[in-house]
């Protein structure tokens, strides 16, 4: 009863998590990528997070899908498609948060009234971090690598980690380092910039803030949209973390856990799926921007049949002209 359950809800969640994903993280770069929002250096970690986030749909979700949905788990093949598939496929869920907390942390330097501070919200800056940060990913979970292998099991094989020491040692890393520390960064910075926004309304008089209103606009946009995904993050980790933090202390080989396990597991993918929804939801600018796109597409569709309906009727004219030349001469 309770895998069967489980099992409905993992097709119909994973399913809908991929399609709805797909779709709004090409918006996102589309979106993006227009001038209005790629003036912000925050914008370069928001694009690097919806590629991260394709990525992650199509190795992470998808293999998961094919696994816990349908039986076809490719883990199974081979000891090193056990090992690259976890090792990649955390790493690119690892990712996605990290850009996340370099897009805070970018939003917190921009709000600060140090000069210094500010100094580090640019392009060039934020490519580095980037980098910085699949680098940092690529070697915090390489121990995945190495202590992951297929496990032999009455039903077959099962790809986990190694049992014994290193068991234990990865799920407080995965508790600490995967669920909680990019969680509290994300809260910490979202909270200093909020500090720095109302120290800045303090000291901006309504007469002189005409500058750089546009700029100033597209700041506070963007912030509101990084503080609505900083919260759908943590409402997608914590139920997973909660059971991660309880299986440390009871046996987690009963049914009762594996149901609870696969069931939390599919809110953390949220995050990965609906950043799209959540930015449309929350940013005026955003929304805007997605509007100029379906115009611009409209408009586009609108002027090739017209340019058609054009030459079309160029090329009626000329018939009929030259069907009246021949009747003249006729004559």
């Amino acid at each position: 009863m309770l895998s069967d359950i489980s099992l409905q809800a993992t097709r119909v969640v994973l399913i809908s998590f991929i399609i709805l994903g797909t779709i709004g993280n090409v918006l996102n770069l589309l979106i993006f990528t227009r001038p209005t929002l790629l003036r912000s250096s925050c914008t370069l970690y928001l694009i690097a997070a919806s590629i991260d986030n394709i990525l992650v749909i199509f190795t992470s979700l998808l293999t998961r899908l094919l696994a816990n949905g349908f039986y076809d788990d490719i883990t199974m093949i081979s000891n090193l498609l056990c090992k690259l598939r976890y090792y990649a496929g955390y790493v690119f869920l690892a990712v996605s948060p990290y850009f996340y907390i370099l897009a805070c942390f970018d939003r917190y330097c921009s709000s600060s009234t140090s000069a210094t501070r500010r100094s580090w919200c640019n392009k060039k800056v934020a490519i580095r971090l980037i980098i910085g940060a699949i680098i940092l990913a690529c070697i915090l979970y390489l121990h995945m690598a190495i202590f992951f292998e297929r496990l032999v099991v009455p039903t077959g094989f099962y790809c986990y980690a190694r049992p014994g020491i290193y068991n234990t040692f990865y799920r407080i890393f995965y508790l600490v380092i995967y669920c909680m520390l990019p969680s509290f960064c994300m809260g910490l910075f979202s909270i200093l910039t909020l500090k720095n926004i109302r120290q800045q309304a303090r000291r901006i008089r309504p007469g002189l803030a005409t500058g750089n209103q546009i700029l100033r606009r597209i700041d506070h946009q963007m912030v509101r949209m990084l503080f609505s995904q900083v919260l759908t993050q943590l409402l997608g980790v914590l139920p997973f973390a909660t059971l991660s933090l309880v299986a440390l202390f009871i046996n987690s080989s009963t049914n009762i856990y594996n149901f609870f396990s696969n069931i939390f597991i599919l809110p953390l993918f949220v995050s990965y799926a609906i950043s799209f929804y959540v930015f449309t939801l929350s940013s005026r600018i955003y929304r805007q921007e997605l509007m100029k796109i379906i115009w611009f597409r409209r408009r586009r569709q609108g002027e090739n049949e017209l340019t058609i309906g054009t030459i079309g009727s160029n090329t009626i004219t000329r018939q009929q002209q030259k069907i009246k030349a021949v009747h003249i001469q006729e004559e």
